[in-house]
């Protein structure tokens, strides 16, 4: 081996030895999360006390609604009548069908199916009516289309007011202060909404059945607003039962709507027999934040990122989703 060769070997082992050397000391770093942040942490304004019990029982949240009207193509704020309705089947039972599987796309939800015979019912619905946690009454209070000038066209834009009332079944009370009130408009941007040509009558076949596909997609705009709503106010809660350090294991994953990315607060829950036999909830005491980048199907590992001074994340201990988290891109 001749001189510069020897450098060369020399010089490859040297840059080994220190490759080596700086692998085992980011070895022994890397991984190791940062210790949790002492802050003050608070409640976030989605909790629902209704989603301890639930999750307590380990299940998700039992839904079972009634589509009580649609509205009435033959009145005068609609313009296709009702035999356009009729073919294209907006019908109650249909459109409450619509609305039944927009609220199983949320995943996280049991909703009562009324369309299931007792033999399927067996198979895949196994409680009945009584037993859902929340009741929803859903009711089309308005629903009105008008014809705008665009010349030389014309258009038309539907607009669909549905009302929500919305009751824990298990104490009767309402769960907003009142009814919730949604809209679904079909025609205020450009591509929606009937557009009537020159010359062609308002009665013509294919306008009157391009009308009632209109208050279709109008009422399916009123719904997925309605599904927001009640998303919100049913925020993903869990249950921790396990606490390592800053590492946290939560009954609560996809099917109860947490996600790969979550931060979560992580509170107690204080009960108390106010005489009547019963405990109620009369306090929450947040303890820590922390973010959940293991999401299973019904288990989420978490890691502390900020904690109250003097407090320790505990099992028994409760997780809510927070505002953050919430507000941000849900998988659906």
């Amino acid at each position: 081996m001749n001189r510069n060769s020897r450098y060369f070997l020399r010089t490859f082992l040297l840059a080994v030895s220190v490759a080596m050397l700086a692998a085992c000391s980011t070895t022994n770093t890397v991984g190791k999360p940062e210790p949790p942040v002492e802050a003050h942490i608070t409640m976030p304004s989605g909790f629902n006390s209704i989603m301890l019990d639930i999750i307590d029982k380990g299940r998700r949240v039992r839904i079972y609604t009634q589509m009580n009207d649609i509205g009435d193509p033959k009145n005068n704020q609609l313009l296709f009548p009702a035999k356009v309705a009729s073919k294209l089947n907006l019908t109650t039972k249909q459109m409450h069908r619509r609305l039944i599987d927009l609220l199983l796309r949320v995943k996280r939800f049991e909703v009562y199916d009324p369309d299931y015979t007792v033999v399927q019912d067996k198979a895949y619905q196994q409680w009945g009516p009584e037993e859902a946690d929340i009741r929803i009454d859903c009711l089309v209070t308005d629903a009105r289309q008008k014809v705008i000038d665009i010349r030389p066209y014309r258009k038309v834009r539907t607009q669909v007011k549905v009302s929500l009332h919305m009751v824990n079944v298990l104490t009767g009370a309402i769960l907003f202060d009142s009814d919730v009130a949604v809209e679904g408009v079909w025609g205020d941007v450009q591509g929606q909404g009937t557009l009537i040509p020159p010359n062609v009558p308002l009665e013509s076949e294919s306008v009157q059945t391009s009308l009632g596909g209109d208050y279709e997609r109008a009422l399916t705009k009123a719904f997925d607003a309605a599904v927001e709503r009640i998303d919100q106010i049913m925020r993903p809660v869990g249950r921790v039962t396990f606490v390592a350090g800053n590492s946290i294991s939560m009954f609560g994953g996809i099917q109860h709507g947490f996600q790969g990315g979550d931060e979560i607060v992580v509170f107690r829950a204080h009960r108390k027999d106010m005489g009547d036999g019963y405990e109620r909830l009369i306090g929450v005491q947040p303890i820590a934040r922390a973010r959940c980048d293991g999401v299973g199907s019904d288990l989420s590992q978490c890691t502390v990122l900020r904690i109250e001074p003097s407090q320790q994340p505990m099992d028994g201990d409760y997780a809510v989703l927070t505002d953050e988290s919430a507000r941000g891109m849900r998988n659906r």
